[in-house]
């Protein structure tokens, strides 16, 4: 194993700093893990034996020059935060839920108490959209248009985590060819890129992309009065290199989705009212959690800029929960995207003007795993049943 330590000059954000960290893992496939340590300001790269440490550094400050350079001088806010009244943070069977198995990098199997809580989780969320926001609820499909993708501005902002669905063309000879190459069980040998068609679809990166999708080349009519929303659950696909260690950062998850569109008072009205419904669920379950302005994680030729523009004008915000000391995942987002995704899908309000949009999303896995691991199973299933009652009537 090869080490390869940077010292980051100048102070930044220890958001920024972690955020290259996590985008260092795309330098080279011979690195299997990164930090940031904070003390210090530095990147440490772990590396396998053969790894070419001078290409690799080489690779590594071009990423931190690019991410560490422009306004990073504004930092997340916390708005919201609170401490759980327990006696300790996590349960001490916290940890030993069952029903959760690793197939391999960023893929999990889910099944027991854990398939148990998601679902009636899942339920709460969708219930809620449907009873409190009045969502439309929708089933999209996994695929989505690599089209769709484009026009939301996904194939350059986060390139490195997409999920391409690809297929051989028609074409008989470069078929057989295929075939013959795996005869007897051999392992996937991929001869050229050429046998493959330009990917039509890709594997949905977050579901409200179908909902923009969907309603493309749309008006609304005063019927409407000036909001549409939806909600769905669907399996999202992110690429996240040697960052997909455990449940906490998967490649495959689920995500449920509340999909707000129309006109922008009516969103951000929307979006705080689910802000605030959610934090009540919080304190219902007495979860230590905090809520604060955040950023997507945007490649590096954007990342700067679009930073500071999501924290200035508070575009995001995400609900975290601790899952070790002095660590914490998000399980949930609040997002705001003003009239962007009207103007490129060219959805129109009733009077003509763009929409804007926003969304309330959470990563179902993540949330699971970070309120058991502070309640264990039989305190998440009584406190579930107590916000049932409350939210919905149960």
């Amino acid at each position: 194993m090869k080490t390869l330590e940077i010292a980051i000059e100048g102070a930044i954000p220890t958001d920024v700093g972690i955020e290259i960290a996590k985008r260092a893992c795309y330098c080279d496939q011979l690195i299997t893990s990164c930090r940031f340590i904070e003390a210090g300001g530095i990147l440490h790269i772990e590396l396998q034996d053969n790894a070419n440490l001078e290409d690799v550094e080489i690779k590594a400050r071009k990423l931190v020059a690019k991410m560490k350079s422009g306004r990073l001088q504004i930092k997340p806010e916390i708005i919201r935060q609170r401490e759980t009244t327990r006696s300790s943070l996590f349960a001490a069977s916290g940890a030993d839920y069952t029903g959760l198995y690793r197939q391999g990098l960023g893929t999990m199997a889910r099944g027991e108490e854990f398939l148990e809580i998601l679902a009636r989780i899942d339920r709460l969320f969708q219930r809620l959209g449907v009873e409190h926001f009045g969502a439309v609820p929708q089933e999209y499909n996994v695929l989505i248009p690599t089209d769709w993708l484009r026009k939301a501005g996904y194939l350059s902002s986060f390139p490195h985590s997409l999920t391409f669905a690809i297929h051989l063309k028609e074409d008989y000879d470069g078929i057989a060819r295929f075939s013959e190459r795996h005869a007897g069980l051999k392992e996937l040998n991929l001869d050229s890129i050429d046998e493959f068609e330009t990917p039509e679809y890709c594997l949905s990166p977050a579901v409200c992309y179908h909902t923009y999708g969907l309603l493309s080349s749309t008006h609304f009519t005063p019927d409407d009065n000036g909001l549409k929303v939806f909600t769905a659950v669907n399996r999202c696909f992110r690429y996240e290199s040697k960052n997909m260690a455990n449940v906490e950062r998967l490649w495959e998850f689920s995500m449920r989705e509340i999909v707000l569109v129309g006109e922008r008072d009516r969103v951000l009205k929307e979006r705080e009212r689910g802000l605030d419904m959610i934090w009540k669920m919080v304190e219902m379950f007495d979860l230590t959690a905090f809520i604060e302005t955040a950023v997507d994680p945007f490649f590096t030729s954007d990342f700067q800029s679009k930073r500071f523009f999501q924290l200035a004008n508070q575009l995001k915000y995400e609900l975290r929960m601790p899952v070790r000391d002095n660590d914490t995942i998000a399980v949930g987002s609040f997002n705001y995207h003003e009239d962007f995704f009207g103007d490129r899908f060219g959805i129109q309000t009733a009077d003509g003007s763009r929409v804007h949009t926003g969304c309330i999303a959470f990563g179902l896995e993540r949330f699971v795993h970070a309120v058991l691991l502070q309640l264990g199973v039989d305190e998440t299933r009584s406190r579930l049943q107590a916000a049932e009652q409350l939210f919905l009537g149960k």
